[in-house]
């Protein structure tokens, strides 16, 4: 299992993504499309030819409206946009050339894209199309977003205490008198209080969202039950929002309309997935998940807390009660189900290109436990969803072939760039080493940003050369954008975290690319 450490610690990939995450499930590109401009017109005429790769208008279109500001606040920023598209293709030639994309890291990456694609699509032709909203549906969310409850509650721990504020009520003391008693030096306002929409307070607790809606202004609650006590909860007042003009009440009812697909999409998407399991009983093998668990807990525990969870020992036993070597444990049987099984290296292969973005809950051997569980039945979801999409060849459709195009030259692209990077930073390791005064020869950041720079700037030349390039003027002029040339453009990054990889919308170019601005 050594092969797998250094791909584990160390993901060559981690800048593909950006690291403010906006949470949005399966189809997402669907409520974003209706937010932006349409090129449905020219969207298959080719903006600039890169070699035998042409960028359409459809391409360029989507990676400008989900790529970086810093382009856009500047002049000429559409043609400023394809010249860094332009020279992200010529780098993916190159690796192309030297066939990076066979190479087993990078070509598992491209897998998993295209895998979270044609899943995609299986949603999109199999959830969304059962999606029907109705009018009504709509009208009523689109209140719920414009109504502003202000909430404040009085809280009891223990049923004496409850019976306490009962009595108190009963005997006319006023909600206020009690609601001020509640506070001391470990408890605040915010604490007993609340100022929420009611779509987002819906959001967070749907079922006590119901209990206010029967609530008269002015008058408590009856005693809510939860886990940890009671809650006397009054509604002191509801305001709502006005909206101004026709442009606000469509905003309003775009953003309802997509809230209500996610919200049925989500519970359709739980129903498909269940069945799925359900049709095939899985069970994880204990002994195999003892070995993971301790294998993981290596690179995850701290040396104190692996020793005192006697991982070690529960290693050496599930390694003897297997009878498992180094060289066969990558086989070794971790989940069995009707229609095959899952191995041990299928999941470290899987949890390689996402180990950076899973979170394991260390606090004590069982949490971490259930956090490894949690993960392996994600595994699962995510190999049956797959082969459900390429057993019904979505994997085949024009949409999948053309975005796993795109997320393969981006992914090619940043493997090839990668390289250049590591090899300024191989170097100055090795001055580093050399030198005895490495504090004077250690480059800055700046020093570094400038080598690569330098290196990218010459293998470019090289590459135009070699593959010539030719932009076509006007389809670029005819794409139109949402921000063009606007010093007050900001950066907003979307990524889907609900499918197979945490992925953004489209392949965007490289935030690195500023600093060539």
């Amino acid at each position: 299992m050594k092969n797998y450490i250094r791909i584990i610690r160390k993901n060559v990939f981690s800048f593909l993504l950006p690291i403010f995450f906006l949470s949005i499930s399966y189809p997402f590109q669907d409520s974003l499309k209706s937010q932006i401009p349409s090129i449905s017109s020219i969207s298959n005429e080719v903006v600039a030819s890169v070699g035998p790769i042409n960028i359409t208008a459809e391409e360029f279109f989507y990676s400008y409206e989900f790529g970086p500001a810093f382009v856009k606040r500047r002049s000429d920023s559409k043609s400023r946009y394809l010249k860094y598209m332009v020279n992200e293709k010529l780098l993916a030639l190159d690796g192309y050339e030297r066939k990076f994309d066979e190479r087993e890291d990078v070509a598992s990456v491209i897998k998993d894209f295209e895998n979270d694609i044609a899943t995609e699509e299986m949603f999109k032709k199999d959830i969304l199309s059962e999606v029907k909203i109705s009018e009504e549906e709509i009208d009523t969310l689109m209140i719920q977003k414009q109504l502003e409850l202000d909430l404040s509650w009085l809280y009891a721990g223990t049923e004496d205490k409850l019976n306490e504020l009962r009595a108190a009520l009963d005997r006319g003391i006023p909600f206020d008198s009690l609601y001020n008693l509640q506070f001391n030096d470990s408890i605040y306002v915010n604490d007993r209080s609340m100022k929420i929409n009611r779509y987002q307070f819906d959001k967070k607790n749907p079922e006590l969202a119901k209990i206010i809606d029967t609530l008269q202004i002015g008058k408590p609650s009856e005693p809510i039950k939860v886990s940890d006590g009671w809650y006397i909860v009054r509604l002191n007042n509801v305001r709502r929002n006005i909206l101004i003009n026709e442009t606000e009440l469509m905003k309003l009812r775009a953003e309802s309309i997509s809230a209500l697909k996610k919200r049925k999409m989500d519970k359709l998407s739980d129903e498909y997935v269940s069945h799925l399991l359900l049709e095939q009983s899985p069970v994880i093998k204990r002994e195999s998940f003892n070995i993971l668990r301790s294998y993981l807990g290596i690179y995850l525990l701290s040396e104190e807390k692996y020793d005192r969870w006697n991982l070690s020992g529960t290693l050496k036993h599930a390694l003897d009660s297997l009878k498992v070597t180094k060289e066969n444990i990558g086989k070794t049987i971790l989940i069995v189900m009707n229609d095959g099984s899952v191995k041990l290296e299928e999941f470290l292969n899987w949890y390689k290109n996402r180990s950076q973005y899973i979170k394991f809950n260390k606090k004590d051997l069982r949490s971490f436990s259930i956090s490894l569980e949690n993960l392996i039945w994600r595994m699962l979801r995510d190999k049956l969803l797959t082969e459900e999409a390429f057993k019904k060849n979505f994997n085949k459709t024009e949409s999948f072939r053309k975005q796993a195009r795109w997320w393969k030259d981006k992914i090619v692209y940043s493997a090839v760039r990668q390289e250049i990077v590591e090899s300024v930073l191989m170097v100055e390791d090795e001055v580093t080493i050399d030198n005895k005064d490495s504090v004077n020869v250690k480059l800055n950041n700046d020093e570094l940003n400038t080598e690569i720079n330098r290196k990218l700037f010459h293998k470019l030349n090289t590459l135009k050369k070699k593959y010539g390039v030719r932009i076509n003027e006007d389809v670029l002029e005819e794409i139109p954008v949402s921000d063009e040339n606007n010093p007050k453009a900001i950066d907003f990054y979307t990524v889907k975290k609900g499918g197979l990889i945490p992925r953004s919308a489209y392949p965007t170019i490289d935030f690195e690319w500023k600093s060539w601005e």
